[in-house]
């Protein structure tokens, strides 16, 4: 009786550590393909209030690039520079940590928290990464225009809800760097105040 509780429970082990194992390969597997430099929609926009009156300004280009911690990690740190054709700035630049888990993509941004967002509906390839985040259900799409590992990549469909996944608060590394910069447009008016920034339609709570 007990040989056969004994094995039993080695089977489970086993089968238990080939699932662990399978996961955390498709995570490498998922980062490997991240890491690097694209561009395009990330559905950024801030408002801005400027004596009394509130104003949107939407971004039309991003560019975004994941570093990994090391070869073949699955978290590491990355920056975003978001350019805007209107407005008082010409574009916001961030800094931020990002890891993969179970296939669910994550971005912290040290300098404003409620940037932190989560993606866990996504297409992604060596040249696309599509899909939506997981706080606002908005829509993303951009184009690798450089990688980190010299590989083909791979091309699947992810799909993990529920929805209401929770952004996972994790350590963010130390940087030297300021977290945020805000470059304003020549000759404009700088006196109001960013309100707002983020994901379009996003749920977060402005905190003052």
């Amino acid at each position: 009786m007990r040989r056969m509780i004994r094995n039993m429970f080695m089977l489970l082990t086993g089968a238990l550590m080939t699932c662990c194992m399978t996961a955390c390969d498709d995570d490498v597997m998922q980062s490997r393909v991240l890491t690097g430099k694209w561009r395009g929609d990330w559905g950024m926009y801030y408002l801005y209030e400027y004596r009394g009156r509130i104003y949107t300004f939407n971004c039309y280009d991003t560019r975004i690039e994941f570093f990994p911690d090391h070869d073949f990690a699955t978290s590491g740190t990355g920056r975003q520079i978001d350019y805007y054709d209107a407005g008082p700035y010409e574009y916001q630049y961030f800094y931020f940590n990002w890891r993969i888990r179970n296939g669910i993509v994550s971005l912290y941004y040290p300098y404003d928290r409620t940037l932190n967002t989560s993606i866990s509906e996504y297409t992604m390839s060596n040249n696309v990464f599509a899909g939506y985040f997981v706080d606002s259900y908005d829509s993303f799409y951009l184009e690798k225009w450089a990688d980190y590992y010299d590989w083909s990549g791979f091309n699947a469909y992810y799909c993990y809800g529920p929805r209401d996944y929770h952004f996972p608060y994790y350590s963010p590394a130390t940087r030297a760097e300021e977290d945020s910069i805000v470059i304003p447009r020549d000759g404009a008016h700088t006196e109001g105040r960013i309100i707002r920034r983020g994901n379009r339609f996003t749920t977060v709570e402005v905190q003052d």
